[in-house]
């Protein structure tokens, strides 16, 4: 399976699907420097998160262990419920196609502020073919970069079919 939607730098920073998420994090940082950024894992039939890196708080004022008591925090808490459906369903479609996938979204601080992010993320798949696992990066979208908003056209969802 070719999977080309990540890049080179990119899926050198997930690297192999089964290491730790620490170094996936470690790299990470190494890849976006001053960036704010955070780095999870999740299941990828439920969407809840097993891993959520420090950044979290930092950047959303929801500390990481919030993100893993509930399989439907993030778009219960974090994704704005403007966005919510299109990320959910955006996400679910790529990850059902076993396809690396991108998307942009607003996402809510504990402080109520709006805060653009960029989920970069790629599908571990099992031994029988079948997405397990989901690790991603959010990235922070600086003005100029969200002042390009992404939505999926009706074209790149077909090209995720």
């Amino acid at each position: 399976m070719t999977r080309t939607v990540l890049g080179p730098t990119l899926l050198e920073v997930f690297g192999a699907d089964d290491s730790p998420m620490p170094e996936v994090e470690r790299r990470a940082r190494a890849a976006y420097g001053d960036r704010r950024i955070i780095v999870w894992e999740g299941d990828a039939q439920t969407f809840a998160f097993g891993y959520v890196g420090g950044d979290a708080e930092e950047l959303l004022g929801h500390p990481a262990a919030s993100w893993l008591q509930s399989a439907d925090f993030w778009v219960r808490q974090v994704v704005h419920p403007d966005d919510s459906d299109d990320a959910v369903a955006f996400c679910a479609l790529a990850t059902a196609k076993c396809k690396d996938h991108t998307f942009r979204y607003r996402a809510r601080t504990t402080s109520g502020e709006i805060v653009w992010l960029e989920d970069y993320v790629r599908v571990v798949l099992g031994s029988r073919g079948i997405p397990t696992r989901l690790r991603g990066v959010m990235v922070e979208l600086n003005e100029r970069e969200r002042s390009h908003e992404f939505r999926p056209s009706p074209s790149e969802l077909h090209a995720i079919t």
